[in-house]
């Protein structure tokens, strides 16, 4: 009899659907990925083609969190248990909300 971790990591590799679920499973944890400070100031938005896209809700917090982009697409990658993801893009948040 197979485990459940194995057959959810069958799926994942070969279901789009399941790779989405994975990785919103992922970053809904945005403080162990971005960090505390950070993830106060940024959302996720869509993960397409290997790149996860947030935004920020300042100008401060966006050149913060491009400049530790490398580091963040590694933190979910070792997360995720395989490399899902190629590349972290962050842009402003323009709808003016509050995070």
């Amino acid at each position: 009899m197979k485990k459940l971790s194995d057959v959810l990591e069958g799926l994942t590799r070969h279901d789009p659907l399941f790779k989405q679920l994975k990785l919103r499973l992922v970053v809904s944890d945005l403080a162990g990925i971005l960090g505390e400070s950070l993830a106060k100031h940024c959302r996720f938005v869509e993960f397409s083609n290997g790149t996860v896209f947030f935004v920020c809700d300042s100008d401060v917090w966006l050149t913060e969190a491009r400049f530790m982009s490398k580091k963040i697409t590694e933190k979910i990658n070792e997360k995720l248990g395989e490399k899902m993801v190629n590349d972290v893009v962050f842009r402003r948040d323009r709808n003016g909300d509050r995070l």
